[in-house]
């Protein structure tokens, strides 16, 4: 309705610009699409003649073209564009070896040295008896282990000082760390009672942001 107005409006501008007395042609074609033009109507279209006045109303302007045939509102009814935030970055994770059970673990930060006896270090490489069946003799004898670093006065005590050997874990390590964590934070949430959800519900949105990177 709006298109038809504007057209009408904008052949009765044209008509008074030049002055005379014009017939503007109304057309319907069978689709039901309405069009003006100067000329007559194609013979598979309904016509109607519309007579326009030679001269325009005193103090009248005709209204802009662009104003009269675009539409309004058009911007107000489209969608806001849809954002998908960014994934979460994988943790800093590394891959460790323990110097005294040799097991493999994955932890956000390699654990400081620590003391171990050194029987379980396999030092000094002798049976129990010859080890440690002196007096002040202590732990036990695992020579399959590698030797420790020795000394300081930890030594005294049948103690030496060990650091697990500790790498950057790759990414397919990390990411199967948080495939797991993910399983397990799911178990508790279905689990858990409505007070505690909320911390489990933040903590699984998190993880599965993370696991985006692991596709």
């Amino acid at each position: 309705m709006k298109g038809m107005v504007a057209g009408v409006v904008l052949w009765i501008g044209v008509a008074w610009s030049v002055g005379a007395c014009a017939q503007v042609y109304r057309c319907v074609a069978a689709g039901g699409a309405v069009s003006f033009q100067d000329r007559a109507c194609g013979s598979d279209q309904r016509q109607t003649i519309i007579d326009l006045p030679g001269r325009a109303p005193p103090g009248y302007v005709p209204p802009p073209v662009a104003t009269a045939a675009t539409p309004t509102g058009v911007a107000d009814v489209l969608p806001p564009p849809v954002r998908v935030p960014p994934p979460a970055p994988l943790p800093v994770m590394y891959a460790c070896v323990g110097a005294v059970n040799g097991k493999h673990y994955l932890t956000r930060s390699p654990p400081p040295p620590y003391l171990a006896p050194l029987g379980a270090m396999g030092y000094p490489p002798q049976s129990l008896s010859q080890a440690y069946g002196a007096p002040g003799g202590a732990g036990m004898s695992a020579p399959g282990m590698h030797k420790p670093r020795i000394g300081g006065p930890a030594m005294a005590a049948g103690m030496t000082e060990v650091e697990d050997d500790c790498q950057l874990a790759t990414r397919a390590e990390v990411c199967r760390f948080v495939q797991q964590e993910y399983a397990s934070n799911q178990g508790k949430l279905r689990m858990a009672m409505p007070s505690a959800a909320p911390p489990l519900a933040r903590r699984e949105q998190e993880l599965a942001s993370q696991l985006r990177n692991c596709r």
